[in-house]
């Protein structure tokens, strides 16, 4: 099967011509996929008959997803069950998300099938990795999803299932197509990852504007090893570094997140080693409410976390504390997933 979805303007220009086609044909299957977000080879209906139907026949594809199952909720907050299209043998599914905001439309969406880095509070992590995600993959949630949204999606964080610094290249790929081909601002896009250093280090080298965001839910080392286990290969002082370097290089503030477990991570002491472990690092800290998952943590109460937040605040960090989101609908990383496969 040919991925049409995942190639640059550049790429299907060069499709068409090794398909007999002019060139200018490349340029309007760009515009067919990713601005009118179309699925079907037979939309396309400025491409000859001959043409599309050459497409058919090298089996090229425009849906690389097929929608499972979905949920949502009072406030819009719609949850994706995908079933991966490409692939043969055992069915292989991820999830995304749609949130949409009075002044944006957030699309969340998964760069692998499940996950190797296993924090101990994603239900992700319990199925362990299986496979990474084509660019294609990954640039496809978000065309499904604008199909689905009543507005144009403007924002995008690679937040779903698996770890994007882990399948680097085809995420940095999905990343330019949502920019270029997509119109997706840079600084309207954010990373999120576990603290792969080398990987921090390299994209900092690439000084793109899109939000780092760095999931650290510890300020030691001891507690951080257990909670999220790659840190035992890329310790905190090691990482701290790294996102220096991004900060230097890119001018851009790192986003910090903290999911807030209950009685481990979130007392007045905690919030006091999580500022001295930041200080001197360009960041923002953004609180999480823990979400329902497998192990037995449980949540912060919303006192706790206000008086975490004001310990920071007093010591000078910008601190934000994350709406609860789709919490009827199992919207946190794996859930749905497991839902549906543990039925």
């Amino acid at each position: 099967m040919i991925e049409l979805v995942g190639m640059k303007t550049s790429e299907l220009r060069d499709f068409a011509v090794q398909s007999g086609e002019k060139n200018f044909r490349g340029t309007q299957l760009a515009r067919w996929i990713y601005d009118k977000n179309i699925s079907q080879i037979d939309e396309m209906t400025d491409l000859s008959l001959a043409f599309r139907e050459k497409l058919k026949e090298q089996n090229a594809s425009l849906s690389l997803l097929e929608e499972i199952r979905s949920l949502e909720d009072g406030e819009k907050t719609r949850k994706f069950l995908f079933k991966l299209n490409n692939k043969k043998g055992k069915e292989e599914n991820v999830e995304s998300v749609l949130l949409p905001y009075p002044e944006r439309v957030t699309a969340c969406i998964s760069t692998q099938v499940g996950c190797a880095i296993g924090c101990r509070f994603c239900a992700t992590g319990e199925t362990g990795f299986v496979r990474d995600l084509s660019a294609g993959e990954i640039v496809d949630q978000v065309r499904f999803m604008n199909r689905h949204s009543d507005r144009r999606i403007t924002n995008v964080v690679l937040m779903g299932m698996g770890e994007p610094l882990l399948n680097y290249e085809a995420t940095l790929k999905a990343i330019d197509i949502l920019n270029e081909e997509m119109g997706i601002g840079m600084r309207g896009i954010t990373l999120s990852t576990c603290g792969i250093t080398p990987k921090i280090r390299e994209l900092a080298k690439r000084k793109l504007q899109l939000t780092l965001a760095v999931s650290l839910h510890a300020p030691s080392d001891e507690m951080r090893d257990s909670l999220v286990p790659i840190n035992r290969k890329y310790p905190l002082a090691e990482l701290k570094e790294a996102m220096k370097e991004y900060a230097e290089l890119t001018g851009r503030r790192v986003t910090i997140e903290y999911v807030m477990l209950r009685d481990v991570n979130d007392t007045v002491v905690m919030a006091r080693r999580l500022a001295d472990y930041l200080r001197g690092l360009h960041c923002q800290i953004n609180l999480i409410p823990c979400h329902e998952a497998a192990n037995d943590f449980l949540p912060s109460d919303s006192e706790t976390m206000h008086r975490f937040a004001e310990v920071l605040k007093e010591i000078g960090f910008p601190v934000t504390t994350r709406a609860e989101r789709g919490l009827k609908i199992a919207a946190a990383c794996g859930q749905l997933r497991r839902r549906v496969e543990n039925a």
